[in-house]
């Protein structure tokens, strides 16, 4: 028991010193919530303790593993096959102290496949946890759409795609249907108790009153609650057309939701309106959160003004003087440089390549900037 309990608190320790481990929890955690919420209401409490230590057996294996901006070697491969049950023996040794064999099971089994082909037993179907089949829709939906040093992160879209494309392979088929309706606004889970009162009508003339009299909190609760497609599309318009610092800020605050959706419509409102924010844009490429770097990299990549490429250059600029950046927001603002620049950054890339070289240790970085200048130099 007392390894158990040490190993359970090293592992709140390292959720707290590692930022991105703790954010993918938590945003597991949440999307399972919320599936949860519809398939398995009684079973919340559970689904939210099993997603919130489904990784917990990685602290079983090397580190070095993890911090690999590459793919896996075979040998490292089999390795992280073994996190689940790691973690799973590990709750199993403290069950006296709470922890259900259901939540067990799902911790075990949250890396399964529908079609039998995942780890560790080679489960099948409904041979899989229920808990296991939500776990691994939320996890492997914020895989793709979290960003990693050796690739790009899908786009919501894309990764909705990609969860249809593997239901009935990868993924449950009926839970894959309730997180793609979750996600894209299909279905109401926890909606608040002014919008569950009112039919779609009335929301959205709520929506008008509330954009003339100026009412930004009562647009912004209504766009982050409801899951109804028609009162979000109409909060979110009339607060892109008020375009306010104010309005700038919560969309900017969203960036770091645990909901891709919530991320996904910041950006797109970010874009609207960065036309008239670049300089508050600019400083958020110098925030401390790499994701919301690589947020404001995409946002700026789609303001329709050539302007916005003067950001990406100076943060360019102070990477080939020898600032350090981490490898995914510097791809990203690679991939910026080439969807706003033209051939006369051939030269700013050249400096970054070869600052790169004189490291020697970003292969993919260097592979990344040579494909850049070479599409700039097409431009």
């Amino acid at each position: 028991m007392e390894t158990v309990d040490r190993a359970l608190r090293f592992w709140s320790e390292l959720i707290e010193a590692d930022a991105e481990l703790a954010r993918h929890h938590r945003r597991v955690t949440q999307y399972a919530k919320e599936m949860a919420a519809v398939v398995c209401p009684e079973k919340v409490d559970v689904v939210i303790l099993a997603a919130s230590l489904h990784d917990l057996g990685k602290i079983g294996l090397p580190g070095e593993i993890f911090a690999q901006p590459r793919n896996l070697t075979d040998g490292e491969w089999e390795l992280v096959r073994l996190h689940p049950v790691i973690g799973a023996e590990l709750l199993k040794r403290c069950a006296g102290a709470g922890t259900s064999a259901e939540t067990i099971a799902a911790v075990r089994h949250h890396h399964e496949r529908w079609d039998g082909g995942g780890y560790p037993a080679g489960l099948k179907g409904k041979e899989i946890p229920l808990i296991s089949r939500i776990l691994a829709i939320a996890d492997a939906f914020d895989a793709v759409t979290s960003f990693r040093p050796y690739r790009t992160s899908l786009s919501l879209e894309e990764a909705l795609q990609e969860i249809r494309r593997q239901a009935g392979a990868q993924f449950d088929p009926d839970m894959a249907e309730v997180f793609m309706q979750i996600v894209s606004g299909g279905l109401r889970t926890t909606p608040s108790e002014e919008v569950n009162r009112e039919e779609t009508e009335d929301v959205l003339d709520r929506v008008a009153a509330w954009a003339a009299a100026g009412e930004t909190e009562k647009l912004f609760i209504l766009l982050v609650e409801t899951h109804d497609p028609a009162a979000r599309e109409a909060a979110w318009l009339e607060l892109v057309r008020q375009g306010t610092p104010e309005v700038m800020e919560r969309f900017i605050s969203l960036l770091a939701s645990p909901e891709a959706h919530l991320r996904g419509l910041a950006v797109e409102a970010l874009q609207e309106l960065g036309v008239g924010f670049l300089d508050r844009l600019e400083t958020l490429l110098y925030d401390a959160n790499p994701d919301i770097r690589i947020h404001v990299l995409s946002i700026l990549a789609g303001v329709k003004s050539e302007t916005a490429a003067e950001p990406v250059r100076r943060y360019l600029a102070r990477v080939s003087a020898g600032e350090k950046v981490p490898e995914n927001v510097l791809a990203a603002a690679l991939e910026c440089l080439v969807a706003l620049g033209g051939p006369g950054d051939a030269d700013l890339l050249g400096r970054v390549e070869a600052l790169l070289h004189r490291e020697g240790v970003h292969p993919y970085l260097v592979y990344a900037c040579k494909q850049a200048k070479e599409k700039l130099w097409a431009v």
